[in-house]
């Protein structure tokens, strides 16, 4: 099945301080096309199961009258399949120099919150605490910032979409675990590369 979140594009230009072995950018674009593809179906998956979808309506014979559930650890799909040629992340320019940049295409939401994340990060990247603290507490707070985005977002459609959550059962908890596997880990997969000088922030 394709996915048909409706969507507008835009563009995310990626600073790098460097250039990288076959197999750094190798790892950095996989990791990129992952973080996209997950916010993307993540995304179209909340506006499947909105009280106001006709997917909800139908979906909901199966959840409720069945009595199955959705496991607080479920890992949705995220196939460059399961989204619409149109819709997938492209690379629309690369400026190979030191510093460069990559610049890629895509739908808007995801792109943004990639664009948010890793200014963020890099912002953060320029304490020395951070710098010298554990991977341990890193990915803590790694976490804690992917968690605070979603939940604290001064943002209608993002807080619609949690409480959609709540509407089909989900206490905070859970929902913070469903975010951490569909949003967080590959988020922190990305944030790698900007501590090895492949990302530095964005545009």
């Amino acid at each position: 099945m394709l996915l048909l979140m409706p969507t507008e594009n835009t563009t995310l230009r990626i600073n790098a301080n460097r250039a990288g072995t076959v197999k750094e950018i190798t790892d950095y674009l996989f990791d990129l096309e992952n973080a996209y593809n997950c916010l993307y179906v993540f995304d179209d998956f909340l506006g499947v199961v909105s009280p106001n979808s006709y997917s909800r309506r139908r979906s909901k014979f199966f959840f409720y009258e069945l009595g199955l559930s959705l496991a607080p650890n479920f890992k949705l799909d995220n196939s460059n399949e399961f989204l619409l040629p149109e819709h997938r992340m492209v690379i629309s320019k690369i400026n190979i120099q030191s510093p460069g940049f990559w610049e890629v295409l895509g739908t808007l939401n995801p792109l943004q919150q990639i664009r948010e994340y890793l200014n963020d990060r890099h912002s953060r990247g320029k304490d020395l605490r951070w710098r010298e603290q554990s991977e341990k507490e890193k990915a803590m707070l790694e976490n804690e910032l992917i968690q605070r985005q979603i939940f604290e977002a001064d943002n209608r459609t993002m807080k619609e979409r949690i409480s959609i959550f709540r509407d089909l059962g989900f206490s905070d908890q859970e929902i913070r675990q469903i975010i951490w596997t569909n949003v967080g880990k590959p988020l922190m997969e990305l944030g790698k590369h900007q501590d090895n000088g492949l990302i530095e922030g964005t545009e």
